[in-house]
């Protein structure tokens, strides 16, 4: 009763917070929207102390080799100021159209989603947690690319469904990960339609997956979209948005990812998600401040791990 109670508390705030989002855009200067969700990320740096240790020791496992451990601290600052300008930018969205959408944010690389889509066989869009990861549906859609998101949901319904239909006012459908069974067949309808199916594919956490290197250290991968390329013969096309320093936006789509298809299939999944884990460590080698650092638990990675592999960085709160 008190867990449900909790959830239904928590729905009723995001709501509020999603609404009031929304009137602070119609109020507020955009320029005023960012400087207070920066001012609130460097507020949050210094209170959650959780993520902030967690991050960086993270950062310091993956990158510690390249970065004085002043820096570490400071590369997590400026990932939490994008995750909380993310939220800004979506409440923008929630009060624009696809054609605003599709003026202020631009699209490297549609010719390569072109051409998977001319397969016939659908698109899964492989991305991460990465720049503003929120509006690759939308960014998507605004050029008329029929897609469906894959989140992992809530267990509070209520929360789920509210969640569901603020994605739908920034033209995203939802597909819910669980029941997996489910999450499979509506996937697999999606890319027999010949559309885009988004998987966000850099949750690596304890559990069941595949034992892949990232950044020189053991992570669980998930075997999902690997398995599903197969099993549908779906393209497999990466793309992120991320932003300038200016704060611009743009949707980067890469080339069709190349991937093993020899009828070996347990050797073709483990392969096969060997090399989307070698892509996103290129690219979150490339936009180390833009990704979420909280979001990995490394195999090996108990006490001393950090020692053995390069020299601690110290906690940094400058």
């Amino acid at each position: 009763m008190k867990e449900r109670l909790s959830a239904n508390i928590a729905c009723m705030g995001m709501w509020l917070a999603f609404e009031l989002g929304r009137l602070a855009v119609r109020i507020l200067p955009r320029r005023l929207l960012f400087f207070l969700a920066e001012a609130t990320a460097d507020t949050g740096f210094h209170l959650f102390r959780t993520f902030r240790r967690r991050s960086i020791a993270n950062l310091s496992l993956a990158l510690g080799e390249r970065l004085e451990a002043q820096e570490a601290g400071e590369v997590v600052r400026r990932s939490l100021r994008n995750f909380f300008r993310d939220f800004a930018e979506l409440a923008l969205a929630l009060e624009s159209s696809p054609e605003k959408i599709r003026g202020e944010i631009p699209l490297s690389g549609r010719e390569h989603l072109e051409a998977a889509l001319a397969r016939g066989k659908g698109v899964i869009a492989l991305s991460a947690h990465l720049g503003n990861f929120f509006l690759v549906g939308s960014r998507l859609a605004a050029d008329g690319f029929s897609n469906y998101v894959l989140v992992n949901q809530t267990q509070n319904r209520g929360f789920a469904e509210l969640m569901d239909r603020y994605r739908l006012k920034i033209w995203q459908k939802t597909i819910h990960a669980r029941p997996r069974r489910q999450a499979s067949q509506e996937l697999v309808q999606v890319l027999r339609r010949n559309e885009v199916a988004i998987v966000i594919a850099d949750e690596y956490r304890a559990g069941s997956g595949i034992d892949v290197p990232f950044f020189g250290l053991a992570v669980l991968a998930r075997r999902g979209p690997a398995t599903l390329a197969l099993r549908t013969g779906a393209a497999v096309v990466p793309m992120y948005m991320v932003r300038d320093s200016a704060g611009g936006l743009t949707l980067v789509i890469e080339p069709e990812m190349e991937l093993i298809r020899s009828g070996a299939t347990q050797a073709e999944v483990k392969e096969n998600t060997l090399r989307m884990t070698q892509w996103l460590e290129r690219v979150v080698r490339s936009y180390p401040d833009q990704w979420n650092w909280m979001n990995i638990r490394w195999q090996e990675a108990g006490p001393g791990a950090l020692a053995e592999k390069k020299p601690a960085a110290k906690e940094s709160m400058a």
